[in-house]
């Protein structure tokens, strides 16, 4: 593949934010979101270094409902680590916004970005900054009157750093599909709307798992297949009704979870099998196979969790895999697209 700046840009850009990703679960796991209570774009990036700095910080944390209702016993060591993780990420996220203008402007004053490519990357950049209104958006709702965030709020942070992955990664592939080896990576992947089903699937499951997490709803069972010898969840508490027990009832929201995981799998079944009836030779085709074996990883992860009780690494290697099969899905869709399948024979073959 022929490697040119606007390219190591673009895939660095997608590298950091699979990254951030990964970060901000294990902040989310770790119960480290609300230990800074205070949005300070500039100012914000500084650690606190000194004795008084960190009683100052701690003071601010046990003013919030999260100390006083589940952390009073909290020392400022223990502190020290959940504040260190919420830190982490919002330096990290300022890196991202670093990597993305520095770069971006001496390309654009060296002409090193085709003009059609101008929209997207502009589109990159906003999202970034709406991104960061997300994140304090998302702790200010736990702030006050509860000991969580909003999981309406979570979810859209979370969404949010997909649709920003999920273009960033798309615009990499495009500009670089007439350097990559048809036959190795996509032999006969021609069924563009089957693998735009499959994308559009996963990114669903994946932001929806947003409400598994901020409803801990994860922790209501600990079996698999069953909910605790049920074929069905049984819910105790009825005072809500309608579409928002999808969204707020913990039996509810595992349930459409573990559901439509399902759904996604036969989907995987059909897709294998309509590439085995057109091209028999289907293990040549990389992206679908390593595809399908991270598809059972992260299976395998999810009813391991199940049964553990999501410990911390379990949980964030199914968030990292899922990383894996939103890029591998993603490649497959456009990879498989008509319009650029004919852009690479021309090109290639000219």
């Amino acid at each position: 593949m022929k490697i040119n700046i606007f390219s190591i840009w673009l895939f660095s850009l997608t590298i950091a934010i699979c990254a951030i990703i990964i970060i901000g679960g294990y902040t989310r796991i770790s119960d480290s979101g609300l230990s800074i209570t205070e949005w300070l774009p500039v100012t914000g990036i500084m650690y606190p270094l000194s004795n008084y700095q960190w009683q100052i910080e701690f003071s601010k944390y046990q003013q919030i409902d999260e100390f006083m209702l589940v952390n009073s016993a909290m020392t400022l060591n223990e502190f020290k680590i959940i504040y260190f993780w919420e830190w982490f990420h919002r330096f990290f996220a300022r890196l991202i916004g670093a990597l993305y203008l520095i770069p971006l402007i001496y390309m654009l004053i060296k002409k090193k970005i085709d003009k059609k490519y101008l929209f997207r990357i502009f589109l990159i950049g906003f999202l970034l900054g709406i991104q960061a209104f997300i994140g304090w958006y998302m702790v200010k709702s736990g702030l006050v009157g509860r000991i969580d965030v909003s999981q309406y709020r979570l979810a859209m942070h979370l969404t949010m750093a997909f649709i920003i992955l999920g273009i960033t990664f798309q615009t990499f592939l495009v500009t670089n599909i007439k350097y990559i080896d048809y036959k190795r990576f996509y032999n006969k992947l021609d069924n563009e709307f089957l693998f735009l089903l499959l994308f559009l699937f996963i990114f669903l499951q994946i932001s929806y798992g947003a409400f598994v997490s901020g409803t801990h709803s994860g922790l209501l069972f600990n079996t698999w297949p069953m909910y605790n010898g049920s074929i069905f969840p049984y819910i105790e508490n009825k005072a809500l009704s309608g579409i928002i027990n999808f969204f707020e009832t913990g039996e509810y929201i595992i349930f459409v979870h573990r559901t439509f995981a399902l759904l996604v799998l036969l989907l995987v079944i059909h897709i294998n099998y309509i590439l085995y009836k057109k091209n028999k030779e289907i293990i040549k085709s990389y992206l679908i196979i390593i595809f399908n074996l991270s598809f059972v990883l992260q299976i395998l992860l999810g009813v391991l969790m199940t049964f553990q009780n999501i410990p911390w690494h379990l949980a964030l290697a199914h968030q990292g895999n899922a990383i894996i099969l939103f890029l591998i899905s993603l490649s497959m869709w456009v990879l498989s697209k008509k319009s650029l399948q004919k852009t690479f024979s021309e090109e290639t073959f000219s």
